[in-house]
């Protein structure tokens, strides 16, 4: 059996249908992790040939890297080089001669990034021999730490497009839902303040609704003081499906977003999207008056506007916008991702 060692903060959903690809295709995924999923409830469910192993039943990076060891891997990804044991272990497997890939989401913006870029030949470029980037931007940065284009791989990240692709359009040509959704956690850099003050400026919704999907700190106060807001708690990927199948426009309204995988997942579930130009997949999936509107971050008009031609939309300008995005989210798939990592044994 050929393995492949996994150095992970999470397993998450698009983790796992990535990994499922890879076991599809003769492979064992062996994966290290912080015994608990950040920022969410979601616990990932046992599959065979997926080895889940808590990364601090080691103290040191030495005895990770001799754990790790022991399966003998053809390759190790590290996606989570802010660990200091990780990237450690990876510099170990690269000296061995084991290809080590650090995941990368980063947007290069300056600030003390450049210490990376100065740095990088004694750190990055130690423990790595490639960036999987998750898009241009990351790309960009990439470059920037000193990789040449052959030592960087695109598409590290994609939606469960399985999942998501089997929404059906169907019902919404007979009868296309009036509703926005939002999916993702009440923190203020998601930008949801601004996305409920231009959903409060407009006058006439013409039947639409709003409705937001998931946990956090400011929930309750959105809860109180938005009372004609649907609000949900966090649910698995099979019920947001659901919740996108009667949903008509997918919105993120994020300060800053290094990548936002959610917006491949709602554009596979053929829905027109509005998102903010810091969101790092909207370049990828999302292209104004096609399948969407990507706008400023932090701007009511621009949010009002590009939510004002949503509602305006006939139901046949939707239904293209969203067979748009369906098309525009099969760019990349769980399946193209393994592809991907498997080019370079």
């Amino acid at each position: 059996m050929k393995n492949i060692v996994f150095f992970n903060l999470a397993v998450m959903p698009y983790h796992v249908a990535v990994f499922r690809a890879i076991i599809n295709k003769g492979y064992q995924c062996v994966v290290y992790w912080w015994g608990r999923a950040p920022k969410t409830s979601y616990r990932a469910p046992k599959i065979e040939r997926l080895i889940q192993v808590n990364r601090f039943d080691f103290s040191d990076a030495r005895s990770l890297y001799q754990d790790a060891s022991k399966w003998s891997p053809v390759c190790v990804v590290c996606n989570g080089w802010m660990d200091r044991g990780y990237n450690s272990a990876c510099a170990m497997f690269k000296r061995s001669g084991i290809p080590t890939l650090a995941v990368s989401d980063t947007q290069w913006r300056g600030g003390k990034q450049w210490l990376n870029r100065l740095f990088s030949p004694f750190r990055h470029k130690r423990y790595f021999d490639y960036i999987w980037a998750a898009g241009l931007l990351q790309y960009d940065y990439a470059r920037k730490l000193g990789y040449d284009s052959s030592h960087i791989l695109l598409n590290c990240f994609s939606a469960d497009t399985e999942v998501f692709s089997r929404v059906s359009l169907d019902d919404k040509r007979n009868i296309y839902p009036r509703r926005f959704l939002y999916v993702g956690r009440f923190v203020e850099v998601k930008g949801i303040d601004t996305m409920l003050k231009a959903w409060e400026s407009i006058v006439d919704k013409r039947g639409w609704t709003l409705e937001l999907v998931g946990d956090g700190p400011l929930k309750e106060t959105f809860r109180r003081d938005y009372p004609n807001v649907i609000i949900k708690d966090f649910m698995p990927q099979s019920d947001l499906a659901i919740e996108a199948a009667n949903s008509g426009c997918f919105i993120l309204p994020s300060h800053f977003e290094p990548w936002a995988l959610v917006i491949q997942e709602f554009a596979s579930a053929a829905m027109p999207i509005v998102c903010t130009r810091k969101c790092g997949a909207a370049y990828h999936f999302v292209l104004n008056g096609y399948n969407g509107y990507v706008v400023e971050a932090d701007d009511v008009a621009a949010m009002v506007k590009a939510m004002q031609k949503i509602i305006k939309a006939t139901d046949m300008e939707l239904i293209t916008m969203s067979e748009h995005s369906r098309q525009l989210s099969q760019a990349v798939t769980p399946e193209f991702v393994a592809d991907t990592l498997l080019s370079i044994l």
